[in-house]
């Protein structure tokens, strides 16, 4: 019984995730929409073509950890690079980097009545059906990064570029591209062994199934943590725990489990013990591929931000073993509401619970004879 109530959990965590996906309309027109920008910054009559813009993704849009709003009025945050391959910090100013990109947005006339500037980024506003902006980061290579590393002695990913931001003086590093190698590193077996069966059911070759596709236990646990967080600090947007700590954190701590529940458990039992200290006490969640970055910097100032974060784990764990705990599906559903959303606990719960009947409200009518057993590991205790 023990092992039956557990997978009726997990299958719904899973739902859960899924629930909280972007639709293959939504990921296929965001990709469209950037590869139109970057043909535009590309064209012939492009005052910036020379220097050779790329476009990418970063950021959960590259990880595949990206998930809806929380509610209809809010929208999806698409996050880019463009980097001018063909430029230098001894030929231009943050200023003139970024003048340069917007400048050349705002030639194009829907881009012009889209444009929107922001501290480090231009962003596109699209008005249709897909409900989804573009933050486009204007950047250049970072050609003195290999020197300082060997100065210091220190290995940093050769793909390093600059980026642009109003308030800050000095250039400052960035590194998608490598942080997403890492991340995809981390989950290497689970991604590979998933993509192998996905090909399989869909009888192609493993080459023809698209990396978006495939959703490993570790990006789904970070979907689900990612959703909780928003709701718990929706007033509090300050200290919100940001999505590069727990990304990093959360793929630090995954050992390439194939279950989402164990994985999930795992995760949230690790993380707070991956935070390491300096000498001094400072908090550290380093950069994976640059270790002179230290994602979680703010909390010196602001130490709350750490008591915050660590909060908010346990109540994470609070919360889902209230869920393994619950009298019935019904109350494990209910439960999960105030901490998930009652839209997505319920299209998840309908979805899951199908075999039982098609809706939570059918599920509610045999929940009472439903137990929820204790799980056979504990989620422990949080340090």
């Amino acid at each position: 019984m023990v092992s039956e109530r557990r997978d009726e959990f997990r299958r719904f965590l899973q739902g859960l995730a899924e629930a909280l996906d972007i639709s293959e309309a939504q990921y296929e027109a965001a990709v469209n929409h950037y590869e139109a920008v970057g043909d535009w910054l590309n064209k012939e009559d492009s005052q910036i073509a020379v220097h050779d813009p790329q476009i990418f993704p970063q950021g959960s849009f590259r990880l595949g950890t990206i998930i809806k709003p929380t509610n209809d009025t809010d929208e999806y945050d698409i996050d880019l690079v463009c980097e001018m391959k063909n430029l230098s910090k001894e030929r231009v100013t943050q200023k003139q980097l970024k003048d340069m990109v917007g400048d050349r947005l705002k030639v194009n006339e829907r881009y012009q009545k889209m444009l929107e500037e922001r501290n480090r980024c231009w962003r596109l506003q699209y008005t249709d059906s897909a409900r989804f902006h573009l933050d486009i980061l204007p950047a250049i290579p970072d050609h003195d990064i290999n020197g300082i590393a060997r100065m210091i002695g220190v290995k940093i990913a050769a793909s390093t570029i600059l980026i642009t931001d109003k308030d800050l003086w000095e250039w400052q590093r960035s590194n998608p591209v490598a942080y997403a190698e890492w991340f995809k590193k981390c989950m290497r077996v689970q991604f590979d062994s998933q993509r192998l069966l996905l090909a399989e059911s869909l009888r192609a070759t493993v080459e023809e199934v698209p990396e978006y596709k495939v959703k490993t236990p570790l990006q789904r646990s970070i979907q689900i943590l990612k959703r909780h967080r928003d709701i718990m600090f929706e007033g509090d947007q300050d200290d919100r725990p940001i999505s590069i700590i727990i990304s990093t954190l959360a793929a630090r701590a995954y050992k390439n489990e194939d279950d989402l529940l164990d994985a999930l458990q795992n995760i949230i039992n690790r993380m707070p013990r991956l935070i390491e200290r300096d000498e001094e006490g400072t908090a550290l969640v380093l950069n994976p591929v640059n270790p002179l970055e230290n994602f979680a910097d703010k909390w010196k100032k602001h130490p709350e931000r750490e008591a915050k974060f660590r909060q908010w784990l346990h109540q994470v764990q609070v919360d889902f073993d209230s869920a393994l705990h619950a009298d019935s599906l019904l109350d494990m559903t209910e439960g999960l509401k105030p901490r998930f959303g009652d839209r997505i606990v319920n299209e998840a719960a309908s979805k899951t619970f199908t075999t039982r009947n098609s809706s939570i409200k059918t599920a509610a009518s045999v929940a009472p004879s439903i137990r929820i057993s204790k799980p056979s590991k504990p989620w422990g205790r949080m340090v």
